[in-house]
């Protein structure tokens, strides 16, 4: 065997390998993303309906039964979705995306902490769907900037929340004490940290988002279809 036919050999193992761990990575991430969801509506919907009804008292008790038909629809329905994950309608799942990024917001105390993680995946999905289509090169680079405008549209969405509930928490005016420095929350430096740092988180998602495409397609060519 020549040198050459052996190069295109390691090279032909190698792009195997890179395509079954991307089609690990993206059933993880789609089961993760359709999973979570029947969990979070149902404990949602029965801490707001037992905590209304009933009271804060008998939280407890409902929360672990909360998750049991969440728990059944995922048996039932969780391949389906994963398997069929570039067929659902974009609206849906960016309903899904802004319901996750808000829920994210009181799970991580008011910081963007997981929306970071939300943005990569997001890029991740949509070069996979570009490979799954067989996209042109301008189809695609078109979808990834949609993408990467959408995540940074929800992030700006999320820090406005977060500025309200700044601003409901009676963050103006409070004093910070620390060993380098010291200052109080006066209403010019709140909205300046508030405009400082929602712009970069933004630009942030915006790059994380594309990149995560940019890179995530250079990774799975050629193009299969994620098999759960």
């Amino acid at each position: 065997m020549t040198i050459d036919a052996r190069c295109r050999m390691l090279n032909a193992r190698y792009a195997l390998v890179d395509t079954k761990v991307m089609s690990k990575i993206e059933s993880l991430i789609l089961g993760m993303f359709f999973g979570f969801l029947p969990l979070m509506i149902c404990l949602a919907g029965t801490v707001l309906f037992a905590g209304t009804v009933f009271g804060t008292e008998v939280l407890e008790a409902w929360v672990l039964w909360s998750l049991v038909p969440g728990i059944v629809m995922d048996i039932i329905f969780l391949k389906r979705w994963v398997r069929n994950a570039y067929k659902i309608n974009s609206k849906i799942l960016a309903a899904i995306y802004i319901f996750y990024a808000v829920i994210a917001i009181g799970m991580c105390m008011g910081m963007p902490i997981f929306h970071f993680a939300m943005c990569i995946a997001a890029g991740l999905y949509i070069a996979r769907k570009m490979n799954f289509i067989g996209a042109d090169e301008q189809t695609r680079k078109q979808a990834f900037k949609r993408m990467a405008r959408f995540c940074a549209s929800v992030m700006v969405l999320i820090c406005c929340l977060i500025t309200l509930w700044a601003i409901a928490g009676q963050m103006i005016g409070y004093r910070v004490e620390t060993p380098l420095l010291s200052f109080t929350f006066t209403v010019p430096i709140f909205f300046a940290v508030v405009l400082t740092g929602g712009a970069v988180l933004v630009l942030l998602q915006y790059w994380l988002t594309g990149a995560a495409a940019k890179v995530t397609f250079r990774l799975s060519r050629p193009a299969t279809k994620s098999k759960v």
